[in-house]
């Protein structure tokens, strides 16, 4: 499914063009902005395939959106909407990359068909890609054997051992670490069978990352499998994160399609030098084996430290990724997470004397409001103990040392996961019904009901949350959204005093006309006859 963003400052344009896309028989996930500036906050978090703009809206115009997406997403393809006054601007525009234009007055068919060719022009690429890729496979062969070598020797230890000049990174520079274990897959394969599935897996990353100017060394030990990225001179590190979290899905996908195995990553998002590689490698295997559970989820391991400036030791980051953890309660993520959480409070355990440190207090209190939140909500009061029961949540005073406290949190976590796992289901299904009552209450904010907004207000990956909605209820998201569409449609039809454009905007459409013409897709009839209908069946039941 390919990632579809539609921006313009004329709601009628984005409002109609997404539902004749919606008709298409196009495979894609649909975007809607109504300005520069608001693409570029979808865009700050989400990977786009395909941007649809309008050339000239106020504030940031096309030209400069389009710079952009090219720094940010290389790969992404744009496709201009213009009127005839803006040929100037084509013309400096045209200049650039994977780039179309065409004229408003040229209607929806032709961006329709247009966009089918820009999806088809990017599926060609990845497929000349990855022949490239086939085409350097021996070479890779060499270099694995080279960088296994080397990066053997930086992973016990032995960092001072190590010469750049047998890999594709420099040693003199922070590194990225990204880990990967094999969850499934290997039985019955070959030691050269074997070896040649780890190439592909190191060739599914480099494939997904080749747009980006990021440095990458690879190696592995049976299941174990590193990457060392580096990012390019004028890329930081949060950056080059973002990059690679986005990809991930994808690679996962071209893993388990061209291999059959399964693998679940954790991502050290601290640069680090050489030297620190040989603990940063065991710190992310033991996220990992720690939370065996979903395969393919991403764990992230941030590294809690208080600055001087008095950085808390829970960064809203952390709080935010655990609590979306604790929803759904995937078994690895969680468990990485309330680590890195408990971390923060041995971290200020290992400098302090007594219990007195405001910066872990800050952090303990951090975790008990979460946790009891939690507990109040599932209402698990009776399955899970804490020192000094329920109310130890709220004080200090049962323990002795950040330690002792670290310890505790970890051991809370641990019965609500065993509880959560007794009770999966329950818990999917909740997941589904806290989508279904957001759709409800935001039906006249479409912008508000995308597939990416409710992935982040459920803490899920937008393709999981994707595919848990139609396995729990039989059908997509967007089936239901406009299923909700017309259920509240109807409602309000009942009652003549509403009129029809102020039902329209109700559920989320800023024009009657573009209204009308769903309703009638989904209902057969018009909003007006649908109420006709209505007068003459109670008529004749008088």
């Amino acid at each position: 499914m390919r990632r579809v963003l539609i921006v313009d400052d004329e709601p009628i344009i984005v409002n109609g063009l997404l539902s004749a896309l919606e008709d298409s028989a196009l495979d894609v996930d649909l975007y809607s902005a109504y300005s520069g500036e608001e693409a570029l906050n979808i865009l700050a978090r989400t990977r786009m395939d395909i941007v649809i703009s309008d050339m000239c809206m106020p504030g940031m115009d096309g030209l400069q959106l389009m710079n952009h997406i090219h720094a940010d997403w290389p790969e992404c393809r744009v496709i201009f909407l213009s009127g005839y006054s803006e040929f100037d601007m084509i013309y400096r525009a045209i200049q650039g990359e994977a780039v179309t234009f065409l004229l408003k007055t040229e209607g929806f068919g032709k961006i329709i068909s247009t966009l089918r060719d820009t999806m088809d022009d990017l599926d060609q690429a990845q497929r000349q890609q990855e022949i490239q890729e086939k085409l350097a496979e021996q070479q890779a062969v060499t270099r694995q054997f080279f960088q296994r070598e080397a990066l053997t020797a930086l992973i016990r230890g032995r960092s001072g051992a190590v010469s750049s000049a047998a890999l594709e990174i420099d040693l003199e520079k922070p590194l990225l670490p990204l880990y990967a274990y094999i969850e499934s897959g290997t039985l019955a394969l070959s030691l050269e069978e074997f070896h040649e599935k780890l190439l592909i897996i190191d060739r599914a990353l480099r494939l997904r990352l080749a747009a980006y100017p990021i440095r990458i060394a690879f190696w592995n030990h049976y299941e174990d499998i590193l990457w060392l990225l580096q990012p390019g001179e004028n890329m930081d590190v949060r950056r080059c994160a973002l990059y690679i979290r986005e990809n991930i899905d994808l690679i996962q996908e071209a893993v388990r399609k061209e291999t059959d195995m399964t693998l679940a990553f954790a991502l050290h998002t601290d640069a680090i030098p050489a030297k620190r590689l040989a603990d940063a490698y065991q710190t992310l295997r033991r996220r990992v084996c720690q939370g065996v559970g979903v395969p393919g989820m991403i764990v992230l391991q941030p590294t809690p430290v208080r600055s001087a400036a008095g950085t808390p030791l829970l960064p809203d980051s952390l709080v935010g990724r655990l609590k979306g953890a604790m929803e759904h309660m995937n078994r690895q993520e969680y468990m990485s997470l309330l680590s890195a959480a408990t971390d923060a409070l041995r971290v200020s355990g290992a400098g302090a004397s007594g219990m007195d440190d405001p910066y872990a207090l800050e952090a303990f209190m951090t975790l008990s409001h979460l946790f009891l939140s939690y507990i109040n909500r599932w209402k698990l009061h009776d399955d899970v103990q804490f020192p000094g029961g329920l109310s130890g949540l709220t004080s200090i005073a049962g323990f002795t040392s950040w330690d002792q406290a670290a310890d505790a949190f970890m051991e809370l976590g641990k019965a609500l996961l065993r509880v959560s796992e007794g009770d999966q289901g329950n818990r999917s299904q909740a997941i589904v019904a806290q989508v279904c009552g957001y759709v409800e209450r935001n039906l006249h904010r479409p912008e508000e009901l995308s597939l990416s907004r409710m992935a982040e207000i459920t803490y899920f990956n937008p393709a999981y949350l994707s595919r848990l909605f139609h396995q729990l209820t039989g059908e997509t998201l967007s089936e239901y959204v406009s299923a909700a569409r017309i259920r509240r449609a109807n409602q309000l039809l009942q009652d003549s005093a509403n009129k029809i454009g102020d039902i329209g905007e109700a559920v989320g459409f800023s024009s009657s006309a573009n209204f009308s013409r769903f309703y009638k897709k989904m209902m057969g009839c018009t909003p007006q006859e649908y109420r006709e209908s209505l007068v003459r069946g109670k008529l004749n039941k008088q």
